[in-house]
C-alpha cells in the first residue's frame, strides 16, 4: 500500500480527494459482502491471504456490477469488459498463478483502468448531494452547454433571487 505521506494531495482538488477515499470505502464494503456472499471471507478475527492486485481487481468486478444494475454501461464504451467477463478474467488469473504466481504481479490493472474511469467519467459530489452516481458525459460540449440552458430556462421561475 502506498503511504499518503509518499503523495503530494496538495496537487489535487478536496472534492476529488473526497471522493476517491468514500468510493474506496465503499468498494470496501462491498467487497467484503462481496466475498462474504462467496464464501471466501475469514472468520471473525482472522484474515485470509488474497494477493493485493486481486482484491484490486474484485473490487472493479463489484464496481462494474454496480455500474450495470444501475444501467450504466460506460465501462464498455470506454473498452473495459462487462463484471461478468471481468470476474471470469479474475478466476483465469488465479487458475494461472496455481502453476505460475509470477503472474499475480500482473493482477490490479482492472482495478486502475475502472477507478480512472470512476475519476474522470462520474461526478465527483453526486453521492453526497444527491445520493447517486451521475456519469458526466461531455464529448459534445455544445449539447451540454445547449441541455444545461433548456433545462434553466424552464427552472427559472424555481430560482429563488436573492440581492
Amino acid at each position: 500500500m502506498v503511504s499518503t505521506s509518499a503523495i503530494d494531495l496538495c496537487h489535487y482538488p478536496q472534492e476529488l480527494i473526497a471522493f476517491a477515499t468514500n468510493e474506496a470505502g465503499r468498494d470496501a464494503i462491498d467487497l467484503g459482502d462481496f466475498l462474504a456472499a462467496a464464501g471466501l471471507a475469514p472468520p471473525p478475527g482472522e484474515t485470509r491471504g488474497i494477493p493485493k492486485g486481486i482484491l484490486l481487481d474484485l473490487g472493479a468486478v463489484v464496481r462494474l456490477r454496480r455500474w450495470e444494475a444501475a444501467g450504466y454501461s460506460i465501462h464498455l464504451d470506454a473498452g473495459l469488459p462487462s463484471a461478468r467477463e471481468a470476474l471470469g478474467g479474475v478466476i483465469r488469473t488465479l487458475i494461472i498463478a496455481a502453476e505460475k504466481p509470477a503472474v499475480l504481479a500482473l493482477a490490479g490493472a482492472l482495478g486502475r483502468a475502472v477507478f480512472d474511469l470512476m475519476i474522470t467519467r462520474f461526478a465527483w459530489a453526486a453521492r453526497i448531494e444527491l445520493g447517486a452516481d451521475v456519469a458526466l458525459d461531455t464529448q459534445n460540449d455544445d449539447a451540454l452547454v445547449e441541455a444545461m440552458a433548456q433545462f434553466l430556462w424552464a427552472h427559472r421561475h424555481h430560482i429563488p433571487v436573492t440581492e
